[in-house]
């Protein structure tokens, strides 16, 4: 695991154009190795967000939380911290909301202010691509048209130009995604539909062997990548045609901070690319 020392030392670095952080921060097996052995789990974000300007809020996807909730977020952070939030599951499994759903949903999502970056909508690998599925998507974007969204689909059936053009067209982003090469899921492709050139990229991890076949759901992510497999990200997004004005990324490979090293491995990586094109 890479010092906080040497994490300092890159975050000379940082450019505006870069969001990378952890898809979630609390996580208590940090302890000792990114977070102090004895810091209080309410402090685990005021410590985070000194070292990364962004993370990716997932207990949304659960619970609606309260306005308080997001309020006490706010206060540990400061105003040029982003949080990406995960839409609630009824938008994306259940898919049966009312309006009062929605404006439950838009006032948390409001209450983040200046610190909200991208609002993800996960769909399950059961969302397959179908007509009436394109339009519940389109209805998505209607009913949060005010907020910056993306759609991670985990189906390859979404993957086509025709979904790329649809997405462009009612100005959504697509969610890049890196996770095992199994059949069905997404490739490793890169490509920016959004109207603004803000891409999103989500790091799962590489492993094959236990993203079905585990006891605990933490197991599937349980992988470190490897300065090379980051690499090839960050060529994907230079020979991108379209060019990217913001980039919001964020590991998942939480198990044992492996999220934290290549969170920051990936900025560092990213940014020196940055210098290397003046």
């Amino acid at each position: 695991m890479v010092s906080r020392a040497v994490i300092e030392k890159w975050e000379e670095e940082k450019t505006d154009k870069y969001f990378v952080g952890t898809s979630g921060f609390s996580y208590q097996d940090w302890r000792k190795v990114f977070y102090p052995k004895d810091i209080k789990s309410q402090d685990f974000l005021r410590f985070y967000s000194k070292h990364f300007r962004t993370t990716e809020i997932n207990s949304t996807y659960y619970k609606i939380p309260s306005p308080k909730v997001i309020e006490s977020l706010r206060k540990k952070v400061d105003k040029n911290f982003v949080f990406s939030v995960k839409a609630n599951q009824i938008f994306t499994h259940s898919r049966e909301y009312s309006t009062t759903d929605t404006a439950k949903m838009k006032e948390i999502l409001g209450s983040f202010g200046e610190n909200l970056g991208v609002v993800l909508f996960q769909f399950p690998y059961s969302f397959h691509r179908s007509t009436k599925n394109e339009e519940y998507i389109k209805k998505l974007r209607d009913d949060f048209q005010e907020f910056e969204i993306a759609f991670e689909f985990r189906s390859s059936e979404w993957v086509c130009s025709e979904i790329f053009e649809l997405l462009q067209k009612i100005d959504v982003i697509f969610v890049c995604v890196d996770e095992p090469k199994i059949k069905g899921l997404l490739p490793p492709i890169f490509t920016l539909t959004s109207n603004k050139k803000v891409s999103y990229i989500r790091f799962h991890g590489r492993n094959a062997e236990k993203w079905y076949n585990h006891q605990k759901p933490e197991e599937r992510y349980d992988y470190l990548y490897s300065e090379e497999e980051l690499t090839e990200w960050v060529s994907k997004i230079r020979s991108s045609k379209a060019k990217v004005r913001k980039l919001f990324a964020y590991f998942n490979n939480h198990p044992k901070a492996q999220a934290v090293e290549n969170a920051k491995t990936f900025e560092r990586l990213l940014n020196q690319s940055e210098s290397a094109q003046f």
